[in-house]
């Protein structure tokens, strides 16, 4: 009875020290690098190895290494290309399953617009973008659509990201011009004889494309009509008539479709041209005024301390030299102030028949 008791009681030992030991060899662990493989995706290369747990090999088990974009937790068994390992028990066998999954590419992005431009390739309002993604892992989330809506810029930029399952993101971005406002348009008017020059930029961001010039009299019933349709920057009205105040209206679009309207009065007059008033010369000036139709020559005349040179070119314009004579003197053209007046000429000079005075100037030499 006593030797009974034994064996139950030894028998009851092994029997809890099989169990134990078959608890702690059960299960085969997958080393991921080195440490206890996880769920989560791995962004880099691989090398899986079984610890047995004091256990033997009892199939698959073997070392393996991923370099490449895979992923595994798909598959079922029995399929070949995965990672498994038997082990061989005192009470049996254990075989466990690992399913890895590595990401070693990089995901891309793309940012994409809502609708073509309004205008040669710019925008002048508001405009959707969208961002998507592709990546091996799969896409988690990317930036919200958004709208662009300014600052105006040539070449502005909008940006989104996108972030895989792996944990990897990246940016998205595209480009666009964009100009909401109307061209910061200015214009001069410079009246000469029956001829007014007009000339226009604009301080804007998308460049000038079009510009329309229309005329009319000064006056309340005065219709308009257009004199230029182009996109140069500068025109010369002519055909005026000297006297009357003209009022041009210059509607200027620029590539984006901005438009923008000014307006300008100037008076056609007969003026000199060269040296400008006030003007510091060195050396004796071309002096040349605007042409008055129907004159045959000018009366010019210059004044230093009194009258010091009278002459009657037939061109409009004169070289003066550094030195002449007048009224059986000899003048040279020293440091002072220089006052001189032109006249048109009509018919024989004998005649002296003159218009009215075309304009006065003034110069300084040094």
């Amino acid at each position: 009875m006593r030797a009974w008791r034994l064996g139950v009681a030894l028998a009851v030992i092994v029997a809890a020290f099989l169990a134990a030991a078959g608890s702690a060899w059960a299960d085969p662990v997958p080393l991921c690098n080195g440490q206890i493989c996880g769920a989560d995706w791995y962004t880099g290369p691989v090398t899986v190895r079984w610890d047995l747990n004091g256990g033997s090999n009892g199939g698959g088990c073997a070392t393996q290494y991923y370099a490449q974009d895979t992923n595994q937790s798909g598959m079922q068994p029995p399929l070949p290309d995965y990672t498994y390992c038997t082990e061989l028990l005192p009470s049996g066998s254990a075989t466990r399953t690992y399913f890895i999954r590595v990401e070693t590419s990089t995901p891309t992005a793309t940012a994409t617009l809502s609708r073509p431009p309004d205008s040669d390739g710019w925008y002048n309002h508001p405009v959707g973008a969208t961002f998507q993604g592709s990546a091996f892992s799969g896409i988690a989330w990317c930036t919200p659509p958004t709208t662009y809506a300014g600052p105006n810029a040539g070449g502005a930029v909008v940006s989104g990201t996108c972030a895989d399952n792996a944990g990897k993101t990246t940016t998205a971005s595209i480009a666009l011009d964009y100009d909401a406002s109307a061209p910061a348009l200015w214009v001069t008017a410079d009246p000469g004889a029956q001829n007014v020059a007009l000339s226009w930029g604009a301080g804007d961001i998308a460049p000038l494309a079009w510009v329309t010039i229309s005329r009319k009299t000064a006056g309340r019933h005065a219709k308009p009509h257009v004199i230029y349709n182009g996109n140069s920057s500068e025109f010369n009205a002519t055909h005026l008539r000297e006297g009357i105040r003209y009022a041009f209206t210059i509607v200027a679009r620029d590539q984006a479709g901005n438009m923008t309207v000014r307006r300008i009065a100037a008076t056609p007059h007969r003026r000199l041209l060269w040296p400008v008033l006030g003007a510091k010369l060195s050396t004796p000036p071309l002096l040349s005024w605007t042409p008055v139709p129907g004159a045959g020559y000018y009366n010019l005349q210059l004044y230093h301390r009194g009258k010091i040179l009278s002459v009657w070119p037939s061109r409009a314009s004169f070289q003066l030299k550094p030195t002449w004579r007048f009224g059986g003197r000899r003048f040279r053209l020293k440091p002072g102030r220089y006052r001189w007046y032109v006249w048109p000429g009509f018919g024989p000079r004998a005649r002296g028949r003159y218009g009215r005075i075309i304009g006065e100037g003034m110069f300084v030499v040094r």
